[in-house]
């Protein structure tokens, strides 16, 4: 009643004093009542509680349901193998790395060692034995079996370098003192890379400054022919004034600048032909 007052006893006022035996009587039945309201209220809020409750354990799960089905979106099986493949990627540029600095490290100390200076970019590593020619550029074995007859044994410092660089298809300007075996350095080479046969002409040129030594380079790459039909041929005085050179066999040309300049003048050699 007092607490939804009608408008009907609105301006009404009533005397508490006289009527407090009333008001007592009726404040008792509202202290019994309000006795209960408690326990009511707190039951009341053990339903909101646990409803609450149950809601919140069903949204997590709901939630975690979420969390584990993104995970499966964004880390499934196939990202975690292009995560794998590119960290095995890394390790490998790394170890690679690594190699090809200790490779540089042992090739310095290897050409300091016996005397070997360089220059330029990405020179090929120095051969420490013949036998690298077969393991690392893969020589014929009639061209090993030669070197060995010919008792070749270890590279001088000029055949060390120059084969690899050769070899490789790099250009190469090396000095070396007379008898530390510059012609087996670009003859060795020269023969690995030329295929034996003179239907293509003229296929490898090399230029003596003196008869004598064209003279003595002819006879050394015969020797390291034997058992081979190639076709290694002196440029003589008859030979370039007679020559028929486009019926000549020849693989290799040896000759000195004068007379390799006449033949070409007079139109009787081509070397245009790769």
């Amino acid at each position: 009643m007092e607490k939804t007052p009608s408008l009907l006893f609105a301006g009404i006022h009533f005397d508490r004093k006289r009527f407090a035996k009333d008001f007592a009587r009726f404040k008792s039945n509202d202290e019994e009542e309000d006795v209960y309201a408690p326990e009511d209220s707190e039951a009341h809020l053990n339903v909101v509680k646990g409803g609450n409750k149950e809601k919140k354990r069903k949204r997590n799960l709901k939630d975690s349901g979420e969390v584990v089905e993104a995970f499966n979106v964004f880390k499934n099986s196939k990202s975690l193998k292009t995560e794998h493949a590119t960290s095995s990627k890394v390790d490998d540029n790394a170890r690679q790395r690594n190699q090809l600095e200790k490779l540089i490290e042992q090739d310095f100390i290897f050409r300091k060692k016996h005397g070997i200076h360089i220059s330029g970019h990405n020179v090929p590593s120095p051969l420490r034995s013949f036998e690298e020619l077969k393991l690392r550029y893969g020589c014929k074995s009639y061209l090993w079996h030669n070197l060995l007859d010919l008792k070749f044994k270890n590279p001088t410092p000029i055949q060390r370098q120059a084969i690899p660089i050769l070899l490789s298809g790099r250009e190469c300007f090396a000095c070396a003192p007379t008898g530390s075996g510059k012609t087996l350095a670009f003859l060795l080479p020269m023969l690995m890379k030329i295929k034996r046969g003179a239907k293509d002409g003229v296929k490898g040129l090399i230029l003596c400054p003196t008869r004598e030594l064209a003279a003595q380079i002819t006879r050394e790459c015969k020797k390291l022919v034997k058992g081979k039909k190639f076709y290694i041929k002196l440029m003589t005085k008859e030979l370039c004034r007679n020559g028929d050179f486009e019926t000549l066999k020849c693989d290799i040309l040896i000759s000195t600048p004068l007379r390799i300049h006449f033949a070409v003048s007079k139109r009787k050699l081509d070397l245009s032909s790769d």
